[in-house]
């Protein structure tokens, strides 16, 4: 459960990260700004996907010998994520 959750605080991160770099594609048009925006999309993704398998493994009752090394690392990118946005949105 705790693992959806910084899955979710990520997903925030990544939708505020978006908002951001859709805003500098619109006023740029550069390349490099599309590029930031593919990336977040797909690392959105990805942290949707998270979310629902960790739901489906917590309702089956599977996954709890992977369930504290993809906590771990999903913290990290929670980490990251945020320090990301910090350097972003300055």
């Amino acid at each position: 459960m705790l693992s959806m959750a910084v899955a979710a605080a990520s997903s925030a991160f990544l939708v505020a990260l978006l908002s951001v770099y859709l805003k500098n594609h619109r006023q740029l048009h550069a390349p490099f700004t599309f590029g930031l925006v593919f990336f977040a999309l797909l690392l959105l993704i990805q942290n949707l996907g998270s979310i629902y398998f960790y739901f489906m493994m917590s309702a089956s009752g599977a996954g709890s010998g992977i369930a504290i090394p993809m906590f771990i690392l999903d913290l990290v990118e929670l980490v990251g994520f945020a320090a990301l946005f910090v350097v972003t949105w300055r």
